[in-house]
């Protein structure tokens, strides 16, 4: 193969990423930040089965982990097992014990601290040679360039084509949504859960699906389908 002609084996993919309990306080002793990853060319094809999965169950508003309740239990299941039917859909997410946080390592600044949090998330994850959409929800950030400067590091350190990293609105992709629940459901294992809840019961049956004895311990960085990073800031 010439250098001029395509590599075949490159993909390209769709990361959509969220967080839960991400104050940087001690409000929750743990926060987690997620990806969701699609290859681009199935994106479409995916999000019209989801829309389509959740108008049969009923599903109308927004999916989010804070919204499990009772009622809508098995709808949610049904949420998640087609995230673990889907071959190509894949999950991961670091854990960080925020208490041991220390900020003067980011220059006395909370924001800048979680976003260097997100690039551990994603660095590891990013193939050589492969291109990335990278898709965050909307936060309303005091630096104006911390997305900018995000895609910049990430490009520094990874030999990858970012063909973005940008903003959504969440409302409005059903995939983004389904990356809410999982996160939501790793932050919730972290800082404790309470007992015989529909948020238990929807957490053990990602559990169950995923292979896992819990979700509050790294899994090897091999694993494809779930992959958990809790970070050691001793």
């Amino acid at each position: 193969m010439s250098a001029k002609e395509p590599n075949s084996n490159l993909q390209s993919y769709v990361i959509y990423c969220d967080e839960s309990c991400h104050e940087l306080t001690a409000h929750h002793q743990f926060m987690c930040i997620g990806g969701l990853k699609v290859p681009r060319a199935e994106k479409p094809n995916l999000s019209r089965q989801l829309r389509v999965l959740m108008r049969t169950c009923n599903l109308y508003s927004e999916l989010k982990w804070r919204k499990v309740s009772a009622k809508k239990l098995q709808a949610y299941k049904k949420i998640i097992d087609f995230f673990f039917e889907q071959p190509t859909l894949t999950f991961r997410a670091i854990v960080v014990e925020q208490a041991k946080v220390r900020l003067e390592y980011h220059g006395r600044d909370r924001e800048l601290a979680f976003y260097k949090f997100y690039y551990e998330m994603l660095e590891k994850w990013l193939e050589a040679g492969n291109e990335y959409l990278i898709l965050l929800d909307y936060k309303n950030n005091r630096g104006a360039d911390r997305y900018a400067k995000l895609k910049e590091c990430l490009e520094n350190s990874v030999p990858a084509h970012i063909i973005d990293l940008t903003i959504i609105n969440s409302r409005e992709t059903p995939l983004a949504q389904l990356c809410d629940i999982l996160t939501g459901s790793i932050a919730a294992a972290n800082n404790g859960i309470k007992s015989h809840t529909a948020k238990e019961a929807l957490q053990n049956h990602i559990l169950e699906r995923a292979g896992l004895p819990t979700l509050c311990a790294s899994t090897p960085l091999t694993a494809q389908k779930v992959n958990i990073f809790k970070m050691d800031l001793r």
